[in-house]
């Protein structure tokens, strides 16, 4: 009974307990069925299945763990990114196309890099022996051997399991027993030294993280550089040319003006630009009318001039009549009046108007077009009768009867018709 007692309280613990993290890399050629893999252990469809570029993130839960697999592509260009998630990983994934022949020394090329990174070295790895299910597949046995499994995984202290298997045969639970039992051994290795594998982790993640910020900063330092030395060029260019350079300090200390400003600046911006272009205008029609009026003010005392120049005129006419017929002085007086009547009518206006022609029938407008003919028109307005054409004397059989024929029409007979 207290056997029983220590027992359920012993699974009681660890029913409580946290599941563990665990973080996987998936990697292998292109085409090997990494993707496959992945999808089949989630629990998803591995058929029609496309070229991962660059990676893939799955997360899902394995018995007590949390297991989070990362599916890097294996492309040629991609293969340069493995070496940033070996410092989180606490176990490789290694997928051969065992149908392929023609690409094992590339495969073992692989994974010698792998296997011989020195944060990979002494992790648990498990190699997926793919693609038993076609022609000319490779055994177990013939892997280890055109890989030389054997000699880089002591070469490297690793823990390592192959298992052949097919991706494509199921998913979920239905998946290929193969895949199952090499996670099973995968996650039961990590679970041994979990404790040493984590500090591990940690300490390459440090590392790692250390040096990209270094790296970062490197990089910033390179650029400043290039910057300083790209513009004390440029100063030495303009003081050979003597041509004087403007906002000639260092890059730091150059203020660029944000391109993100509040609504409300940018608004009252726009009223001021639109005020300031409405005051120019403004300012260009005073002007216009200014000049217009001096214009108007030139003519005016032309035509003043010539006003007077005409009444001048018609007062020596006055003068030599009254000259030529002095016994006449109600002709003088009434001389007189005619040059106060012509004064008075004439007007003097800035621009000349011809007065209205009173005299004569008044101008006569463009005719309007003749309505439309049609069934709403009028009697009045329609066209007058057509007249026939021709001749109007009637011609000599009109009124006569025909003469007799001397040969009757046959139906459909082949005579002709003789009019006699």
């Amino acid at each position: 009974m207290f056997s029983l007692m220590a027992n359920c309280c012993s699974w009681l613990k660890r029913w409580r307990k946290p599941a563990r993290k665990v973080t996987l890399v998936m990697v292998g050629l292109d085409n090997a069925g990494k993707t496959a893999t992945v999808r089949g252990i989630q629990g998803e469809s591995p058929q029609d299945v496309a070229p991962t570029v660059g990676f893939s993130k799955v997360s899902l839960r394995q018995g007590k763990f949390e297991v989070t697999i990362f599916d890097l592509g294996g492309g040629k260009r991609i293969r340069g990114i493995w070496k940033n998630y070996y410092s989180e990983s606490y176990g490789v994934v290694f997928v051969v196309d065992s149908s392929d022949a023609r690409r094992l020394q590339e495969t073992r090329e692989a994974i010698a890099e792998v296997l011989r990174h020195p944060r990979i070295a002494g992790k648990p790895v498990l190699v997926l022996a793919n693609k038993q299910d076609q022609e000319g597949a490779l055994a177990e046995a013939d892997i280890i051997e055109s890989l030389a499994l054997e000699k880089l995984v002591n070469e490297n202290k690793c823990l390592c399991q192959i298992e052949p298997c097919s991706a494509i045969l199921g998913c979920g639970k239905k998946m290929d027993k193969s895949i199952k039992n090499g996670l099973k051994w995968l996650l039961g290795n990590i679970a041994k030294d979990y404790e040493a594998i984590s500090e591990r982790v940690q300490k390459d993640t440090a590392e790692q993280r250390a040096q990209e910020d270094q790296d970062k900063k490197e990089r910033a330092e390179r650029v400043r550089r290039i910057r300083q030395e790209r513009e004390q060029e440029e100063l030495e260019e303009a003081e050979r040319e003597g041509t004087q350079t403007q906002g000639a300090g260092p890059v730091d200390e150059i203020m660029m003006t944000s391109p993100f400003q509040p609504i409300g600046n940018v608004i009252t911006e726009n009223e001021e630009k639109a005020k300031d272009r409405k005051r120019h205008r403004t300012r260009e029609e005073e002007e216009e009318e200014e000049g217009g009026t001096n214009g108007t003010a030139g003519d005016q005392g032309r035509h003043e001039e010539e006003e007077e120049e005409e009444e001048e005129e018609n007062g020596e006419e006055m003068d030599t009549a009254a000259r030529q017929t002095p016994e006449q002085p109600g002709s003088a007086a009434s001389g007189d009046q005619g040059r106060k009547k012509t004064r008075k009518l004439q007007l003097k206006r800035k621009n000349r108007v011809d007065p209205l022609q009173t005299e004569g029938p008044p101008a006569e407008g463009p005719s309007p077009p003749p309505p439309p003919v049609g069934w709403a028109t009028p009697k009045a307005s329609r066209l007058h009768k057509l007249q026939p054409l021709g001749e109007s004397r009637r011609s000599e059989f009109f009124g006569k009867p025909l003469p007799p024929v001397l040969v009757r029409q046959q139906p459909n007979g082949d005579t002709h018709d003789i009019i006699s």
